[in-house]
């Protein structure tokens, strides 16, 4: 009898230490969504044919433990006044493995994945600039550019402890004397951080455009604009705009910070490179997106 009870407690144990280690490497997945544009560019990298029409690509990546990946898309037309696309969109799953490499030959950036599969015409890169957020890259390793309906940015669903800024800022070397971003956002993360914006309780997104001057002789920062609309109500605020080089615990990044005349809090900027800028929050560290907005501006070409 008692060598029957030590058996099955030992049994239970050895249950127990199972389930914990099963959950343990199921931690380790990582899941990443977001939305980005579905412009010729991604649906070459995703092997969607040219002609297949795609306002936009909903993203779901899950990165297991083991190096393997799947990824699942939708993508089609925009079905207007919702989030979703017209007849439900096209899906398509891809599997392969993925590569982590660190402190690659891009000076910028420390830790890039890049995605292979025989479903691909060609590899995906992103790179980690912080536990919960990444960015796809070109084929040349710079951050593509997203549009004002989309960017380019995946973001961890569950999120966890942010660490560090995975990116060192390269000093832009645009030398016009106004800069314009478009963007489109979530909108609670940004209406708490501000209050002042009086956004309603039901608003889900934000259309942005930040219009940035400079000196025409020395080229530093002078006045910005920043249109914002809020619950389908475009607002214009004014104010100024100053850089920001390094932090205490991110010494390699710009930061452009933001001030305008109706918020109490400035709005931060974490420079991506000359093209690409990220939300940033008060203790300076990125704003997590959701399945169908980012936290990016994208230059607009002029």
């Amino acid at each position: 009898m008692e060598f029957f009870r030590y058996t099955l407690l030992l049994l239970l144990l050895c249950l127990s230490l199972n389930i914990s280690c099963s959950g343990s490497n199921a931690s380790l997945e990582i899941v990443l969504v977001g939305s980005t544009p579905g412009d010729e560019s991604i649906k070459s990298m995703l092997s969607i044919s040219a002609d297949t029409k795609a306002d936009f690509i909903r993203w779901c990546l899950k990165l297991d433990s083991k190096n393997d990946f799947v990824l699942n898309i939708t993508y089609g037309e925009s079905q207007p006044n919702t989030l979703g696309f017209k007849g439900d969109g096209r899906k398509q799953i891809i599997k392969g493995t993925y590569l982590i490499t660190k402190n690659p030959k891009n000076n910028h950036f420390k830790e890039v994945y890049q995605l292979k599969s025989n479903d691909l015409s060609e590899k995906i890169s992103f790179v980690k600039i912080n536990e919960n957020l990444f960015h796809i890259l070109t084929p040349q390793s710079q951050l593509m550019v997203g549009n004002g309906g989309w960017s380019y940015s995946l973001y961890r669903k569950d999120s966890v402890n942010s660490g560090e800024i995975l990116l060192s800022s390269p000093i832009p070397d645009d030398k016009s004397l106004q800069l314009v971003f478009d963007g489109r956002t979530p909108c609670r993360e940004i209406a708490t951080a501000h209050p002042e914006m009086n956004a309603s309780s039901s608003c889900f997104k934000l259309k942005w455009r930040l219009i940035l001057k400079r000196d025409s002789i020395t080229f530093l920062p002078t006045t910005c604009t920043i249109r914002t609309i809020v619950d389908n109500q475009p607002r214009d605020v004014s104010g100024r705009w100053t850089i920001i080089n390094g932090t205490v615990k991110n010494p390699e990044v710009i930061i452009y910070k933001i001030q305008v005349d109706n918020l109490t809090e400035p709005i931060l900027f974490l420079v991506g490179d000359e093209n690409v800028l990220f939300f940033l929050d008060k203790n300076y560290k990125p704003f997590i997106g959701n399945d169908d907005f980012g936290f990016a501006m994208n230059k607009r070409v002029q």
